[in-house]
């Protein structure tokens, strides 16, 4: 039987095993995403790397000239970070309270890391937060799993991982519900999108939505 049981299990196989997945997710960087997310932005914008892991599209982001901060609730993942990316901060919070103040942000990217939430309504105050620490005009990325079957929720193995992690699944209009209800805009919104890794069985919604 699986030690897995939901939200709080995960991020502690986060912070136990942080280096060797650190260094499995650098491997896979989502270069179309981050590209044309950075192209949206004026220069010297500020982007908050909501699940910023092992910092690796906090790095790209760094590269492009951009003011990054980084927010990771596994204190294993943001050690990892720390001594890849001295450069920028990293901060250890959660999604449905961020420790920052309104309106600071140009930018929030969010990729993969809404997922080991229990209950809907905890990704709905992410969004709201999101929303709260944009500036006005400012941009979400949000990359979320689409369901393998018709569950909502389920503990799963990946070849990422190795081994089980909990995971909340997302459709196209639920992403476009959720964002429209936080106050956002929805600028695009793509299912079926290829997998970063290369697992024909994983599937993803990518969406772009501006406060």
């Amino acid at each position: 039987m699986s030690d897995i049981k939901g939200f709080k299990d995960t991020i502690n196989w986060y912070n136990e095993n942080a280096k060797a997945y650190a260094n499995v997710l650098a491997q896979f960087p989502n270069l179309k995403l981050l590209e044309d997310f950075a192209d949206l932005l004026p220069s010297g914008a500020s982007i908050l790397d909501a699940g910023s892991a092992g910092g690796r599209d906090s790095g790209f982001f760094r590269g492009r000239g951009y003011k990054v901060t980084g927010i990771d609730l596994s204190e294993g993942l943001l050690n990892e970070a720390r001594m890849t990316h001295p450069g920028i901060t990293f901060v250890q919070g959660d999604f449905r309270e961020l420790p920052f103040e309104g309106e600071t942000f140009d930018a929030v990217w969010s990729h993969a890391s809404l997922l080991h939430f229990e209950t809907i309504e905890d990704v709905e105050k992410s969004f709201t937060e999101f929303h709260r620490v944009l500036r006005p005009g400012g941009v979400l990325s949000v990359f979320v799993k689409q369901p393998p079957g018709k569950e909502k929720f389920s503990i799963v193995s990946d070849k990422l991982s190795g081994h089980d992690r909990f995971f909340q699944w997302f459709t196209a209009p639920e992403v476009k519900r959720l964002l429209e209800e936080a106050g956002f805009t929805v600028e695009k919104i793509s299912e079926n999108f290829q997998d970063p890794a290369g697992r024909k069985d994983v599937h993803w919604v990518a969406a772009l939505g501006r406060r």
